[in-house]
């Protein structure tokens, strides 16, 4: 009889929970205050190649591609510009 319980705990597991019917959707991401790096003037380039804005970006800011390296340091004046693999702009954050 206690050789069915491992065989009982795996078909438990296995079995579907349905999700909650009320579970709220996952809210909107706050906007992004880009004063504190200087980022201001590059929140309309999300979507333009990271090329057109290059040579302004501010001193203390770095272009992150999908399998960049980065530093774990948080530093609130330095701007991130995230692109893609083609050098397009996905997103950009202080830090």
């Amino acid at each position: 009889m206690y050789r069915f319980i491992p065989t009982l705990a795996l078909l438990a597991a296995c079995t579907q929970t349905p999700a909650p019917e009320d579970a709220p959707l996952s809210p909107e991401p706050a906007p992004v205050d880009l004063a504190f790096c200087l980022g201001e003037p590059f929140a309309n380039s999300i979507g333009q190649p990271v090329s057109t804005i290059q040579a302004q970006l501010p001193e203390r800011s770095r272009v992150l591609g999908p399998d960049g390296i980065a530093t774990q340091d948080y530093r609130i004046d330095r701007l991130n510009v995230f692109v893609d693999e083609t050098g397009i702009i996905q997103r950009l954050t202080c830090g």
